[in-house]
């Protein structure tokens, strides 16, 4: 009577999809010994009912969840078991892995048992012990690459005209006179009417016309030898000037300057930066006081304290959120991390068995 009211319950609340257990109601109950991974839905075939068992949900969003008949999708990792999302290395439960390497676990208290021994490994084998340093490698940043501003291009000038001989005669203020001399010099300043009336050397053309009355005699100009008056510096100073000029090659030319180098891009970090700083104060709130400071997840002999708990609880809350696993999966993960490190000590106990050297997220 129990589940047919709930299965009533589940029809009223949701009738425009009816619950896959109004289809085959022994599907939903019978055990699945060997869960499977579906590439194409990226989940495993069992994940409704391992969450709806493994995360804090009320009764009636839990039974839906179950019964394929929620509102939303959920996360990711929710699909996968892996409510951490642990990228595959070769774990415990690990049945396949998604495209971007997050582990599909058979059941979600298999992925809580990998997360409490992969946090052990970060604790005491590798030294990080605050939340900043365990999140920067359990969710490293994933930069962006910002390529220069590309340089402007310049527009191309327009090809102009070719100057005619009437369009330079109206330019202004130029004008095309004739060659030769110019009776009123050109533009018609006062300089230049005075050089066009004398012409070279001064001599007043307007006169020049004119026969003169006398020959001017004109005083001859000195001669002397080549040489003998001129100072044996003056005479090197005048050879050196009358030499042509050497000339240029292009050996002789200097080096052109190297080109200058492209400019480089850089990496924008800064969102990832921020998301880095947001998880981990959440990882250490309720626990530590800053995101700096020594979680105290294990003992100095390396057992686990009631710290990675609580430090499990928050990571998860920020992979799978706003859905948050039971208290009972953690406890029962951190249990059995204590009785694989205590299982040496005990007569007849084999060795601990340790994630491989490549093993993280």
């Amino acid at each position: 009577m129990l589940i047919e009211a709930l299965l009533t319950m589940l029809a009223l609340a949701a009738p425009q999809k009816a619950p896959a257990a109004l289809v085959a109601p022994s599907s939903m109950f019978a055990a699945t010994p060997n869960p499977a991974y579906q590439p194409q839905a990226r989940a495993v075939d069992n994940w409704r009912f391992e969450s709806a068992l493994a995360l804090e949900m009320a009764p009636v969003a839990a039974i839906r969840r179950a019964f394929g008949a929620e509102d939303g999708e959920p996360a990711r990792c929710v699909k996968l078991n892996n409510y951490w999302c642990i990228k595959s290395a070769g774990w415990n439960g690990e049945i396949a892995a998604d495209a971007d390497g997050h582990v599909a676990f058979a059941s979600a208290e298999e992925g809580a048992a990998v997360a409490a021994l992969l946090l052990r490994r970060y604790y005491v084998d590798y030294g990080r012990r605050t939340a900043r340093a365990i999140v920067e490698r359990w969710a490293p940043a994933q930069c962006s690459l910002v390529l220069p501003p590309a340089a402007p291009r310049r527009p191309a000038a327009a090809p102009g005209r070719p100057a005619s001989r009437g369009g330079m005669a109206r330019m202004s203020p130029q004008r095309v006179v004739p060659m030769g001399i110019a009776p009123r010099g050109i533009h018609n300043t006062l300089r230049a009417r005075w050089l066009a009336a004398h012409g070279r050397g001064g001599v007043n053309l307007k006169t020049a016309r004119r026969p003169l009355a006398k020959p001017v005699d004109l005083m001859p100009a000195p001669s002397i030898m080549a040489g003998v008056s001129e100072l044996p510096a003056r005479r090197e100073k005048l050879a050196e000037l009358i030499q042509p000029a050497p000339r240029t090659t292009i050996a002789d030319l200097p080096p052109s300057p190297a080109p200058r180098a492209p400019p480089v891009s850089v990496l924008n970090c800064s969102g990832e930066l921020a998301r880095i700083a947001a998880y981990a104060a959440n990882v250490a709130q309720g626990v530590v006081g800053g995101a700096n400071e020594d979680l105290a997840l294990f003992t100095a002999d390396g057992a686990p304290t009631e710290n990675l708990a609580k430090v499990m609880a928050n990571m998860a809350a920020v992979e799978i959120g706003p859905a948050r696993p039971r208290d009972a999966l953690i406890r029962i993960a951190v249990a059995q991390l204590r009785q694989l490190l205590e299982a040496p000590a005990k007569p007849g106990g084999g060795a601990a068995p340790t994630p491989p050297a490549h093993a993280g997220p």
